[in-house]
């Protein structure tokens, strides 16, 4: 601001900010290089210039929200802090529900910048950042209930679809407090959605990947899961890969060994899945395979579901034997969400 005496003074109020967060409350607590203040309807995200205490100052250039880089850029907060300030459900913002919490996740990305001779002098950085608020608590940008009663269409009922997705302990009845593993331990991978209790539907993975960076499109990478529902992860020797028999139809279990690339030295992987909601009825197109025993197995029962996974899944092949209409059906399979799990580290 330029005061009546035509000097410059900063502000310590942040760029249009949200009236449920102090500016005393972010003055006094800055301690970490990066931040996360959560409002009602928004993520705010302070970062240290000197991001990497390295000494070395990053600039806004190479600082962003969310996948792809650059999407949601940061803006100078002070001399020697930045601020990225975002809505809950932008940036690419994943939603989750975590028992009696909602969960905004993203990432800080720090891309540094090459010279005139192409060299860049530091490595790249991903910072996980969350907002968590309790389910009794308000947030605009998604409509939750507590409770809901019985739907009386399938519309009302697949838009309070909320998809989870994590890591869980060995007993499978927490997540797991831990994202590091040993390279050929067992991962345990629990996706569910919530809604509306009784609507008929159950949870498929459409496909994932094992990535290096969050970004599915990235390379190198491995497809574990794919052709609509098929773990081809299983049909490697010595793998332990496999999809748990299912007990509830919101829930999808999975196994798979903790693993590294070869050819690179990195040992932080990202698991990035489409989960998809289906009738109750399996098909070709929506599905839970895995192989064992020389042959495919549906978790769901009615194994012929998977014998395409030898070849193409196509929609040809799928049975007419939805009790919903073609247009309902269409709402159903358009009711996806890519979730990702990491950074997950593997050490060797």
């Amino acid at each position: 601001m330029i005061g009546p005496d035509s000097r410059q003074y900063k502000t310590l109020s942040l760029p249009d900010e949200d009236p449920t967060v102090a500016s005393t409350d972010i003055v006094s607590s800055r301690v970490e290089p990066v931040q996360v203040f959560c409002t009602e309807t928004s993520m705010i995200v302070l970062v240290s210039a000197d991001l990497l205490s390295n000494g070395r100052q990053v600039s806004a250039e190479e600082l962003s929200l969310g996948w792809p880089p650059g999407s949601c850029g940061a803006s100078l907060y002070s001399d020697t802090e930045y601020v990225i300030k975002s809505d809950l459900h932008q940036c690419g913002s994943t939603f989750s529900v975590d028992e009696d919490r909602l969960v905004y996740s993203n990432f800080l990305i720090y891309t540094p910048k090459r010279n005139s001779l192409g060299i860049a002098r530091t490595t790249s950085a991903y910072v996980p950042v969350e907002c968590h608020y309790k389910r009794s608590h308000f947030v605009s940008s998604v409509n939750v209930k507590p409770s809901w009663d019985s739907p009386t269409n399938l519309r009302s009922a697949m838009e309070l679809i909320r998809f989870s997705f994590h890591l869980m302990n060995d007993d499978w009845s927490t997540r797991r407090s831990s994202n590091i593993y040993q390279l050929g331990e067992v991962m345990n991978i629990q996706a569910s959605f919530m809604m509306a209790k009784h609507a008929p539907f159950r949870l498929v993975m459409d496909r994932c990947v094992v990535s290096l960076e969050p970004n599915a499109a990235s390379m190198p990478r491995y497809t574990f899961v794919k052709n609509h529902g098929c773990l081809i992860d299983s049909k490697v020797p010595e793998s332990s890969a496999r999809f748990l028999e299912r007990k509830q139809n919101h829930v999808l279990q999975m196994q798979m060994d903790a693993f590294r690339f070869r050819e690179d030295q990195r040992n932080s992987i990202y698991i990035i899945c489409q989960l998809k909601v289906a009738d109750l009825e399996a098909n070709t197109m929506d599905k839970a395979c895995t192989y064992f025993g020389n042959r495919w197995f549906s978790v769901d029962g009615k194994d012929d579901v998977c014998d395409c996974c030898e070849s193409t899944c196509d929609v040809s092949l799928q049975k007419k034997t939805s009790k919903w209409s073609d247009d309902a059906k269409s709402r159903v399979d358009g009711e996806s969400n890519t979730l990702m799990l990491g950074p997950i580290t593997v050490l060797g």
